[in-house]
């Protein structure tokens, strides 16, 4: 076999290879033969068939197999001879088998191109969180009032601020009846910011159990496109009319929410949590500027297949999701995620490539602390889940997981390179 690869592209491989006439011969002999043995013909015994016979009826056919086997044979050695591990399908092109010649053919594939990623010793690149003021814990602990507030029905006129309960009589968009606009599940806010100010303007100013008509205009950029820019016409029953109470910061309200001794403390526990959620918002930013500055100082190609096999992912993710919508074809999906995949794939490959650089690995220890939380989450036996996730493959992916963080930390400045190598 005598085979030859260019690289028109960084990402492409394109393989010449001539198999000798007697290899191909060889082959084809033996399978002549195997064809001979087998074959059964009416006027004569199983076995045989003379081979002229054999060979003008399955001739052809047995020699496109014989061919076969030798292509896909000298393929798999010429990778292996020149170090090409392909990511597609090969594609055989120009393919030349006249009997008595050497065949010869060229295959094409993709692979990963290799890459050279530099300056990650030098991205300075921190972590920045915001410092948690007194105001962000006073809103956080409105939020959770908000939770547990209660809404009161009040025997007056209605005015913003309210909450209230409708039921729609009759409905009208455009002059043409509506029978499929459902009635809230929920109280509405009167003069909320997503309202919609004609609707809000009748029903202020009446009470419950009063019919009011309203008439509404459409923005043209409304949610519904079916409703946007028309005319609407609602008889609008007020079937109660609330006010909100968030109930008092209280022992008993403290104790709804955990076991803290007084509100001082609910106050430093919100704080906490606030500032490591901030931390982690703060990290991953840094990481992601992190990558994508060495994207950018470190361009290099993304072959083809790797986009498309990206892209089939989504596809199929979204064809999961989507059980209630109409599904998104394939060229919807490649359209809106083929940057996302470019990215996603750089972003791989430059923290495979630095992790390789770096040493970085998953130790056992950090493995079994993982396993170890998820045994404790879900109460499970450490050993019967870690043996589980030894069996489906978890565990793997718990180690690249684990890798890739410690290579953004690295990145970012967050662990010393000594403390990551194992």
């Amino acid at each position: 076999m005598k085979a030859t690869v260019t690289e028109p592209e960084s990402w492409k491989r394109v393989i010449s290879i001539e198999i000798p006439e007697e290899e191909v011969q060889s082959a084809f002999d033996e399978k002549l033969g195997k064809y001979k043995k087998d074959m059964k013909l009416p006027g004569f015994r199983p076995g045989k068939v003379p081979l002229s016979l054999v060979k003008q009826k399955y001739g052809s056919a047995i020699r496109a197999e014989a061919i076969d086997e030798p292509v896909q044979k000298s393929y798999r050695e010429a990778c292996e001879q020149n170090h090409i591990n392909p990511i597609s399908p090969a594609k055989v092109n120009d393919l030349k088998a006249a009997e008595g010649e050497p065949v010869s053919f060229s295959i094409e594939t993709e692979v990963d191109p290799d890459i050279e990623i530099k300056g990650y010793q030098k991205l300075k690149i921190k972590p920045s969180p915001k410092k948690i003021k007194d105001s962000d814990v006073d809103e956080a602990v409105k939020g959770l009032q908000e939770r547990f507030a209660e809404f009161k029905d009040v025997d007056r006129e209605a005015k913003k601020g309210d909450f209230i309960k409708i039921e729609y009589l009759k409905v009208s968009i455009d002059g043409e009846e509506r029978k499929d606009i459902k009635n809230p599940e929920y109280p509405v806010e009167l003069g909320s910011e997503n309202r919609i100010k004609d609707f809000d303007k009748g029903i202020i100013g009446h009470r419950a159990g009063e019919t009011v008509n309203i008439s509404v205009k459409f923005p043209k950029d409304y949610q519904d496109a079916q409703i946007a820019g028309k005319t609407g016409e609602f008889e609008v029953k007020i079937v109660a009319v609330q006010e909100k109470q968030l109930p008092e910061i209280n022992e008993e309200f403290i104790k709804k929410l955990g076991n803290f001794a007084d509100e001082n403390a609910l106050r430093e526990d919100i704080r906490k949590n606030l500032e490591n959620e901030e931390a982690n918002k703060a990290k991953n930013e840094a990481c992601d500027k992190a990558i994508d500055t060495l994207i950018k100082d470190n361009p290099f190609d993304v072959p083809e297949a790797r986009i498309e096999q990206f892209i089939d992912y989504m596809y199929q993710e979204a064809l999961r999701y989507n059980r209630n919508e109409a599904p998104l074809s394939r060229e919807d999906v490649a359209a809106r995620y083929r940057d996302t995949a470019v990215r996603t794939i750089k972003r791989h490959r430059i923290i495979d490539y630095i992790s390789q650089k770096e040493n970085i690995k998953a130790t056992q220890e950090e493995v079994d602390s993982h396993i170890q939380k998820l045994a404790d989450m879900y109460n499970q036996p450490f050993d019967t889940l870690k043996q589980a996730f030894r069996k489906n493959g978890t565990t793997v992916r718990i180690r690249d997981d684990i890798r890739e963080q410690k290579t953004l930390d690295f990145l970012i400045g967050e662990m010393a390179p000594e403390a990551i190598k194992e």
